[in-house]
């Protein structure tokens, strides 16, 4: 961490530590409690001797007691009671999570969702990972969470999952993608070859959202409704896309027709598509459904040639920027 920013950031959270230093402590005073009842690290044979209920108890401390640690939102109690239901199956997920010859990406990407409520972003599992290796992530359970505060902060996680996983973002699973930006940001905070702690890293945690500010709700634009959108009349849909699938079948219409007489290939990952243009070059394509999508999903700039779009909602274009081609131009109405 070089930059004059950085270094007012660090004293900033030097500051933040001090000012806040009685709630802090109040948290690793609780998690200190939870690790005496649950010393599941140090004794991982205990795991074995959890009932049904005592699973349940366990998941409650984990949700409720810790919630100023890392809040996570399952909406209902039915996680728990699926584990309770399924309880041997989640002590071998619990014996795997306080495994310290696993690193944390193997952890998460263990078949959590094999139990109701374990799955999608694995936050029911991140929280029971940190409360056991809380020196080697932070308390920040979201995907999109952890995305946003390297961004705020300058950090390219797109083209660091090419230096450390040798593939795209998007390839990188549930757990490596956690690893990947729990290590960015450790690092640029000096933390990179530090001897953590609990309260450092619930500190750290608490900064980012307290300080830097956790992402706004996205609310969507108001859309119409499918039955007063306005009709796309020269396509074979009736109404405009709202989703990148509805994109790349309008592309497939009208590939020709925006200079690219052939379709190279369709790909999972980023960039979407290669084509030949007219000049028989081959280039790369990103479909979005708004141009400002592409900036959103946090794609590098100098990923590929051009941004596919409905429509180009950037008023400002960053530079280094993509070529766009929003469809709704190339569209007669």
């Amino acid at each position: 961490m070089e930059s004059s920013s950085a270094q007012a950031l660090l004293a900033a959270l030097e500051r933040f530590k001090g000012e806040h230093q009685e709630a802090l402590q109040e948290r690793v005073r609780l998690h200190s409690e939870f690790l005496q009842r649950y010393p599941f690290r140090e004794h991982p044979e205990k795991i074995a001797e959890l009932s049904p209920d005592e699973i349940s108890r366990f998941l409650y401390w984990i949700e409720h007691r810790l919630k100023d640690l890392a809040h996570m939102n399952p909406g209902s109690d039915l996680y728990r009671r699926a584990a309770s239901t399924n309880s041997e199956a989640f002590k071998k997920l619990l014996e795997l999570a306080v495994d310290s010859s696993m690193d944390i990406a193997n952890k998460i990407d263990a078949d959590w969702g094999r139990i109701r409520g374990f799955g999608g972003d694995k936050q029911v599992a991140k929280k029971i990972l940190f409360c056991y290796s809380p020196e080697k992530m932070l308390p920040i359970l979201s995907t999109e969470h952890l995305e946003h505060f390297t961004r705020r902060l300058g950090l390219n996680y797109v083209h660091q999952a090419y230096n450390v996983y040798g593939k795209s973002y998007e390839m990188l699973s549930t757990g490596q993608k956690c690893e990947l930006l729990n290590r960015m940001l450790l690092t640029y905070f000096g933390y990179q070859d530090t001897e953590l702690d609990a309260y450092t890293t619930i500190a750290l945690g608490s900064f980012l959202y307290e300080v830097i500010g956790g992402p706004e709700r996205r609310v969507p634009p108001a859309r119409k409704s499918r039955e007063r959108a306005k009709p796309v009349r020269i396509l074979a849909a009736l109404f405009e896309p709202e989703y990148e699938q509805e994109i790349l079948y309008f592309f497939a219409l009208l590939h020709r027709d925006l200079g690219f007489p052939y379709v190279v290939r369709l790909r999972s990952q980023f960039p979407d598509a290669e084509v030949v243009d007219r000049d028989r070059k081959i280039r790369t394509i990103e479909f979005e459904v708004r141009a400002s999508d592409f900036i959103r999903h946090g794609h590098p700039k100098d990923g590929c040639d051009f941004i596919v779009c409905w429509e180009n909602d950037l008023k400002d274009l960053p530079e280094g920027m993509p070529k766009i081609l929003a469809l709704k131009e190339f569209v007669r109405w």
